[in-house]
């Protein structure tokens, strides 16, 4: 669910025009036989190689050109577009904060260094990144979208309702409904949000992330088949979609199809590795296919990290037991019977079970 999108293609265009690439990476290499320490020729090569889609390559040329001049916001810029384009987010973010630290004015970084955290879930990581600017800019439209979404996705549904309020003033427009979607998710307001998003996906289908919230509406309405087609409308457009991953993998195990379920769940462990719901997700489908060992090491971790996640602790009963660790089964079980008389559920971000 990223804002900005404008923005975000000119700061790939980088990588999307390839003028030869070919002849670039012929001619950065000949020009560094002659002039090895040149930190031009060494980065030409590198966004050469990215062109050329071999981008571990271009990481490391990137890189040996940064332990030469550590402060060329150009060259650290295109390393993290690299690492953008491996959707390795956390590592892209790195690079990005580097970037805006040395230049505050640089909107690219800006704009590319907020998606990233949006795509970590570091919401309020976000937040602080753009509510500065859009303070200092309140009429760019990209910087009111992305803070306006940060704040609906941290739950801060009241302080996001001014933002929300001026952008629904720009009229019936795609993105405004799913910022009113998302806020009526986030509100538990299954029909109001099936109606604003499906009016964002009549505007705009290309809307990025509204094809996964679109998905998380239907699915909160229990209409599985439609919110499946919707998870995978959106992976087509976003294969790095941790929400439409996670859900759709989410469903496939809940529908006992815990094989197809483990590519998309898989992925969103990979885009976020310390999500209590794609490790929960995960240890669930790992139990459903047998993998007792690996499912009890997920969900123990979960466990230790949310000691209130109910429904883990019910999958790790039913693993105990049936590993004749009937003492750590009986423990888990009497753990369940508390949560559920106090009626504590932790983990808000995990689907219904």
């Amino acid at each position: 669910m990223r804002a900005a999108i404008a923005a975000l293609l000119i700061a790939s265009a980088a990588f999307a025009q390839t003028p030869d690439a070919g002849q670039l990476y012929r001619e950065a290499q000949e020009f560094l036989k002659a002039h090895p320490d040149s930190v031009e020729a060494r980065a030409n090569l590198a966004v050469a190689l990215a062109r050329l889609g071999r981008y571990d390559e271009a990481i490391d040329n990137y890189k040996l050109a940064l332990a030469r001049d550590p402060h060329n916001s150009a060259v650290r810029l295109d390393l993290a577009l690299a690492w953008y384009k491996q959707a390795a987010f956390d590592k892209a973010a790195n690079e990005l904060a580097e970037v805006h630290r040395l230049q505050p004015a640089n909107t690219q970084a800006l704009y590319l260094l907020a998606d990233c955290d949006l795509r970590l879930g570091r919401y309020k990581d976000a937040i602080a990144l753009v509510e500065p600017a859009y303070q200092a800019n309140p009429a760019e439209p990209a910087l009111e979208y992305l803070l306006g979404f940060a704040l609906i996705k941290d739950g801060q549904i009241e302080k996001g309702q001014p933002v929300l309020d001026r952008i629904l003033a720009h009229g019936d427009t795609a993105e405004a409904n799913l910022l009113l979607g998302a806020s009526a998710l986030a509100a538990g307001d299954g029909q109001k949000a099936l109606a604003n998003l499906h009016r964002a996906v009549e505007l705009n289908p290309k809307l990025a992330g509204v094809w996964a919230l679109y998905g998380r509406a239907q699915l909160d309405s229990n209409d599985y088949a439609d919110a499946q087609a919707s998870f995978r409308r959106a992976l087509a457009a976003d294969p790095n979609d941790f929400d439409a991953n996670l859900d759709l993998g989410a469903l496939l195990r809940r529908d006992t199809d815990p094989h197809a379920a483990l590519p998309f769940l898989e992925k969103a462990l990979q885009l976020r590795p310390a999500s209590l719901s794609a490790r929960f997700q995960m240890g669930a489908a790992q139990f459903s296919l047998g993998n007792l060992d690996d499912a009890r090491r997920l969900l123990e971790g979960v466990e230790r990290d949310s000691p209130e996640f109910q429904q883990a602790h019910v999958l790790l009963a039913s693993i105990y037991f049936k590993l004749n660790r009937k003492e750590d089964g009986e423990r888990e079980r009497q753990i369940v019977l508390k949560l559920s008389r106090t009626g504590l559920k932790a983990c808000p971000e995990c689907l219904k079970e």
